[in-house]
């Protein structure tokens, strides 16, 4: 069962946004950050398989603009009731029987139930409020220093234009029921006869608070050689700079790791190791091997004493947020200066493993650990929780990999939904709802069960999915032989 609020946002926005203007929300604990005029940005990942992440800034417009002075306030629509009820169950069974040997029967009977119930509202900037700004302010000289470390990055920055929020607190419950059994009786020189009857049920329930942001909108900023800020509408901003002049043509730029593997069809590499993507890029479980399997390679070559140190900050990472974005963005920047800052905590204990004794950063193992980071920061909460816990109690294996391997490679190239059974080889002794890779199967969004066809694909879940696997097979690159412990 994949994130609750996850699941709830998906039903209201598809509701009521029919346009597809909005983006989802994908995280409760983030939910508060996207707010009018807040800034967002975009970054450009090293794989070609992550969807581009929208990231708070923890600063609103007015922080790069001058003079400083409030936003005008947003205009609230009038509340609308949404109400979204799913309950459903499925029966079935079945009887085998051979003369003179025997008889097998069963039944089964799986139901889920949800029902949302809330009140919701948006909140938008009025579009004339963006042409009193830019008559009456400019951007600030010299420009703030995140502003400044985003253009280092080549990052691309947003404004959020409209959201939309809860009225009032709400709580949420989804459950889903299991329960099978079955008879036997087999005949011979000695006869064998027996029932069995099983059940399972789980309930996962969240509280989402007034106020929280289920859904945004932004326009992208432009900021031309003469340091004013222009917005541009719309989604089809994919080949549009915030750095860049705005009448300069552009390609839309995604990092990928270097390797000797093809280039899509249409694109060409650059010489930072980003490259300028041509035609949209359709992967497929190959390519997602060959793209991790480069990263994975660097990491092999480590020495022990390294791998167990990133191991260990890595861990810590996984269990602060803020933490892991830290380290994506020094990182990013690291790779492009040369140099990262001295920071305390996780972070800065991943980034002391990478330093040089000159205090440079050492490229050759900073692009793989950051192409972990970005891998990992598209997970959720929960599946950190697992990865954690797998590497602490040293569970981390290689059947886990190939179960999440196998779904992707049997449902590749992911664009339609359907089931995939797992061979009986990589089901294992503990294959269940409490085993690490069900759970972490479940988080991407996929439904899994005991029974063949152990999962059922959808083509939504490739982002977690993909990240997951990579995520898996980098950790298993690190933990190879290392002293960790």
């Amino acid at each position: 069962m994949a994130s609750t609020f996850e699941g709830v946002v998906k039903r209201v926005v598809r509701e009521l946004d029919h346009g597809g203007k909005l983006t989802p929300v994908d995280s409760l604990r983030s939910s508060a950050s996207f707010q009018p005029y807040c800034l967002l940005y975009k970054k450009r990942s090293m794989s070609q398989f992550l969807k581009v992440r929208y990231t708070c800034i923890n600063l609103s417009i007015r922080d790069i603009l001058e003079p400083d002075a409030p936003e005008p306030a947003v205009k609230q629509s009038t509340p609308i009731h949404v109400s979204d009820c799913t309950d459903g169950e499925v029966q079935g069974g079945g009887e085998l029987a051979a003369a003179g040997q025997g008889r097998l029967a069963g039944k089964a009977s799986a139901s889920e139930n949800l029902r949302i119930s809330m009140k919701v509202c948006t909140r938008q900037v009025d579009p004339n409020v963006w042409d009193v700004m830019k008559r009456e302010r400019r951007l600030r000289q010299p420009e703030h220093k995140v502003l400044g470390q985003l253009r280092n990055c080549g990052s691309d920055v947003f404004v959020v234009t409209e959201v939309l929020q809860t009225q009032e607190e709400v709580t949420v419950s989804q459950t889903q029921k299991h329960e099978g059994s079955g008879q036997f009786r087999l005949l011979g020189a000695l006869s064998f006869q027996g029932q069995g009857r099983g059940r399972r049920s789980r309930e996962k329930t969240v509280s989402i608070p007034a106020g929280s942001v289920l859904a945004f909108e932004v326009a992208q900023l432009l900021i031309d050689p003469d340091w004013d800020v222009l917005l541009y509408w719309g989604k089809k901003h994919k080949g549009l700079r915030t750095f860049l002049p705005p009448n300069k043509d552009r390609h839309l730029v995604v990092e990928i790791p270097p390797s000797d593997r093809q280039l899509p069809e249409g694109s060409k590499l650059q010489s930072d190791g980003f490259a300028e993507v041509g035609p949209a890029f359709t992967g497929d479980f190959q390519g997602l091997q060959a793209e991790v399997g480069a990263q994975a390679q660097v990491l092999r070559g480590l020495s022990r004493e390294l791998c167990g140190q990133l191991l260990a900050g890595l861990a810590q990472v996984l269990r602060a947020e803020q933490a892991l974005q830290t380290l994506e963005v020094e990182l990013e920047q690291g790779l492009r200066c040369g140099v990262v800052p001295t920071l305390d905590g996780p972070a800065g204990a991943v980034l002391q493993c990478l330093l040089r004794s000159s205090g440079e950063l050492e490229e050759q193992p900073a692009r793989p650990v950051l192409y972990l980071a970005e891998a990992l920061a598209v997970l959720t909460e929960t599946q950190h929780a697992v990865l954690v816990t797998m590497l602490e109690t040293r569970e981390l294996s290689r059947l886990s990999e190939q179960q999440v391997g196998s779904v992707l490679a049997q449902s590749s190239p992911w664009r339609q939904q359907r089931d995939v059974s797992l061979p009986p080889e990589l089901l294992g002794s503990s294959w269940g709802p409490e085993s690490p890779a069900w759970v972490l199967l479940e988080e991407c969004g996929l439904e899994v069960w005991a029974d063949a066809p152990q999962v059922r694909w959808e083509p939504e879940a490739q982002d977690r999915s993909c990240a997951l696997f990579a995520c898996l097979t980098l950790l298993l690159g690190l933990s190879q032989d290392s002293c960790w412990g």
